[in-house]
């Protein structure tokens, strides 16, 4: 069955809760203080099932000023609006103003219903209904009927709901594909079954038994029972009022204004980047960082609002801004919003949500503007490479992508292939991607880096790995900058070894006067290959640059070095291999004793050089015992 929410709209007192019980036959005003006062106060709640078959949950919404939060509060979501003047007093201040916010909410469809037409007559109805046509021209409502209606006769009742059965059947059906979201509007005890939440289901769809998270605590529950409109069902859908029974949450844990989602599927945030209109009809234009009260969804948030692309906007005008929220919200890309000056409470405007977890922007930064064009009017492809690039260096993964964009894995990976095709975005691995004007800064500078300390260090033929990694690259993760590398040598850009790293045909290359000190240390280092004179030994005999020159000697291949002060020739370090693998294969292993004496040195060398081995992965310690790896 298909389901729409239908809403009521227009100033105090000019029928719309008598207009919705003559609809329905049920009166939404629950509180004592509402009947006493014939007012309502309170969001009120009622259902019809049109003649088509489609199932409408109406939502009653106050009409005083004072309760227009609760108004703001139920506009959202609302499929098809019945925009409520009373005949006997016309077009007022608050049905100006609700107007306006059911614009600025995009709201897509209306009728108008013009009530107590038995309390006047047709002369003054006809003034009435002129002077309502003036005040909705230009709105999305100018070519809606008007329809006079009378809920102690009935008159006009019949037509109004056979035209909200036509605007039914055309609304579109909302998509129950993806994560589900439903703002809570309310939230009471049921003796016996505990906390209840209710609300428009404005995404996806919640069955009994599923996990579900209430935003911005993040807290997580499960869902005991559902109902709408006072039955038990077993799911709700997109489009559909729906009352949920959570488990395990105490009333004081969840509020009007939460949001209760799949899990994961929803970040709260303290900024939001947004698209914002200002009411063509206020005095003055809105300036920077102006105190606001930010109404999404159900929520209402205090905040500040920054202007990103100018420095004060003019009533009418539009523009780009951030909000910077006193407390956590929970919102889409997508979301329409209204926004009210934080004291004197007055409408200002309203707008898209085209960010919902941003980084916090400065001013007048091009770069941000241009990626808030992207995230507000490109398509699919620009989007998806956008957010690859809002990633920064660090990139971003397929599946980190199709979860902040809530679509399915698999859409999204082929949609990364295509820009990764066409050069937009850089592979780093199956998952992971940057986008190509971060990879090739980035590129760039981890090259300069490397060019740098091989021009101070030219006895040093490898950087090592992590110092680049520090000085290059400091902000990526460890995992993602190991892909960076891999990509960085497929690309001939570097060459990897082991913890090392250095550019392509580097090589340490001594000068004369550092070849004979090299050749004076290696021959020293022949005299006993098995245990040569420590390094600490060489710099007495040699000079302080004999310790560089062992460095560079290591780092050239022709010495191994097994510690800080321990260097071996690379020959002795062949014939010791070939010595300890003749022992294992006649004796199966060989122990630090055995080793001493199989070369002729003494403990001081044969535990070190042994774990060295060790290290290299030519043998492995079991115990005292060593076998080859």
């Amino acid at each position: 069955m298909k389901q729409i929410i239908i809403g009521t709209a227009g100033h105090v007192d000019h029928g719309k809760t008598a207009l919705i019980k003559a609809l329905t036959g049920i009166d939404t005003d629950r509180l004592k203080e509402e009947k006493e006062r014939g007012l309502s106060i309170e969001l009120g709640f009622a259902h019809l099932e049109l003649p088509s078959g489609v199932l409408a949950g109406i939502v009653d919404v106050p009409g005083h000023e004072r309760f227009l939060k609760n108004m703001l509060m139920g506009a959202g979501g609302t499929d098809v609006v019945i925009l409520v003047v009373a005949a006997d007093e016309g077009v007022m201040p608050q049905t100006t103003e609700h107007l306006d916010i059911l614009r600025l909410l995009h709201v897509p469809a209306g009728v108008i219903a013009v009530t107590k037409v038995d309390l006047v007559d047709e002369e003054w109805l006809d003034v009435v209904e002129e002077d309502l046509r003036q005040a909705i021209a230009g709105t999305f409502l100018a070519d809606a009927p008007v329809i006079r209606v009378s809920s102690v006769t009935g008159e006009g009742i019949d037509r109004l709901r056979a035209e909200l059965d036509r605007l039914a059947r055309a609304v579109r059906e909302r998509s129950a594909v993806g994560p589900f979201r439903l703002p809570v509007d309310r939230v009471f005890t049921m003796p016996g079954f505990g906390t209840v939440v209710t609300g428009t289901v404005a995404s996806g769809r919640v069955r009994v038994g599923d996990t579900v998270e209430l935003l911005p605590a993040g807290r997580q529950t499960r869902v005991r029972q559902v109902q709408m409109h006072g039955r038990k069902v077993e799911e709700a859908v997109a489009g559909s009022r729906a009352a949920l029974n959570l488990v395990g949450v105490e009333v004081e844990e969840v509020e009007r204004g939460d949001t209760c989602a799949t899990p994961g599927s929803l970040r709260a945030t303290h900024l939001i980047d947004a698209r914002l209109q200002l009411l063509p009809r206020l005095e003055r234009p809105l300036a920077d960082r102006t105190r606001i009260r930010l109404h999404a969804g159900t929520a209402e948030v205090i905040g500040r609002v920054s202007l990103l692309d100018r420095h004060e906007l003019a009533p009418g005008e539009t523009g780009l801004v951030q909000f910077r929220l006193e407390s956590p919200t929970a919102v889409m890309r997508g979301d329409p919003f209204v926004i009210r000056l934080y004291s004197p409470m007055v409408t200002l405007g309203g707008g898209v949500v085209l960010d919902a977890t941003p980084r916090k922007h400065r001013r007048f930064q091009e770069d941000v503007l241009a990626g808030l064009r992207v995230r507000e009017s490109g398509g699919p492809l620009d989007l998806l490479a956008r957010a690859v690039y809002d990633a920064g260096d660090t990139g971003t993964t397929v599946p980190a992508l199709a979860a902040a964009q809530h679509r399915p894995v698999e859409e999204v990976r082929a949609e990364v292939g295509t820009l990764v095709e066409e050069g937009v975005l850089v592979a780093l691995s199956a998952q992971a991607v940057v986008h190509r004007e971060r990879w090739s800064a980035l590129a760039e500078r981890l090259v300069a880096v490397m060019d740098a300390f091989h021009q101070a260090n030219p006895l040093r033929e490898w950087m090592p790995r992590e110092e680049l990694h520090t000085r290059g690259a400091r902000a990526v993760p460890g995992g993602t900058f190991g892909l960076m590398l891999q990509r960085l040598a497929s690309e001939g850009r570097v060459e990897v070894q082991g913890n090392g790293v250095r550019r392509p045909g580097h090589a340490v290359s001594l000068t004369p006067e550092q070849e004979a000190l090299a050749a004076r240390i290696e021959a020293r280092l022949g005299v006993t290959p098995f245990s040569p004179p420590s390094a600490a030994e060489l710099v007495a005999t040699e000079g302080p640059r004999a310790r560089e020159i062992l460095n560079a000697l290591a780092e050239m291949g022709r010495v191994a070095r097994v510690t800080p002060d321990l260097y071996l020739l690379a020959d002795a370090i062949e014939r010791i291999k070939a010595l300890v693998s003749e022992h294992i294969a006649a004796h199966g292993q060989i122990t630090a004793a055995a080793f001493r004496d199989l070369t002729g040195s003494s403990r001081k060398y044969a535990v070190p050089i042994l774990e060295y081995l060790d290290s290299i992965r030519f043998t492995r310690r079991i115990g005292d015992e060593r076998i080859l790896w």
